[in-house]
């Protein structure tokens, strides 16, 4: 059995043997109850996009001005991004607002750093894994990113467009591998930090659910 709080989607996993075993599992959470509520109490809190929301952008903070009487196209001055049309319509273009600022500074960035290695780069995109920051498809020159990047310092976003176009000189996390990522990117180790330390938070932007709730350890 294999019980794990996931801080990015916000649940609680419990994995069970093929033949069953509910009464081990319920134990086994009885057992991890306070546990479990630890955990659950260390998750972000959703970010909903909506108006007058601050929420991380590029290292600092970008807050949603809305109005109806904006234009319904998304524009940036500063730290302010507006946004008009019906309230219902907010969240989705500010979504797409920033995916379209990740997927630009995320294709500037990726072409940068392919040139110091002389490797061509056939595509770049972004979407939205749960799992990984970037992903390269070595032999096709493909790289994707997750969107969510642009919320975060260009420190961390630049290494791992650095980590994905070593990916194009060595398939691999070999020692070349790092070695050629340290003469890209001398801030691996503060990058990584820093994901660690707050990439789940970056997932709970835009989320409009509550989180869930601890278990009552008085039950």
């Amino acid at each position: 059995m294999r019980l794990r709080a996931d801080p990015v989607q916000g649940v609680v996993r419990l994995g069970l043997p093929a033949r069953g075993g509910a009464a081990a599992a319920a134990q086994l959470l009885a057992d991890h109850q306070g546990w479990l509520c630890n955990q659950v109490a260390r998750w972000p809190a959703p970010l909903p996009f909506v108006p007058g929301a601050a929420i991380p952008f590029d290292g600092g903070t970008l807050h949603l001005e809305w109005a109806p009487n904006n234009a319904r196209t998304p524009r940036r001055e500063g730290d302010l991004l507006f946004v008009g049309g019906p309230q219902s319509m907010l969240a989705g273009r500010a979504l797409r607002w920033l995916k379209a600022a990740a997927l630009a500074e995320l294709t500037d960035a990726t072409h940068r750093y392919a040139a110091m290695v002389a490797r061509p780069v056939a595509q770049v995109r972004v979407a939205d894994p749960r799992a990984r920051w970037g992903s390269c498809a070595t032999t096709a020159g493909r790289i994707a990113y997750s969107w969510r990047l642009i919320l975060a310092p260009p420190m961390v976003r630049n290494n791992v467009v650095a980590h994905e176009v070593a990916h194009l000189v060595h398939p691999n996390h070999g020692p070349q591998f790092h070695a050629l990522l340290r003469q890209l990117d001398p801030n691996e180790r503060a990058a990584r930090a820093w994901l660690k330390a707050h990439g789940a938070g970056l997932h709970w932007v835009g989320r409009e659910e509550p989180g869930p709730q601890a278990p009552d350890p008085g039950r």
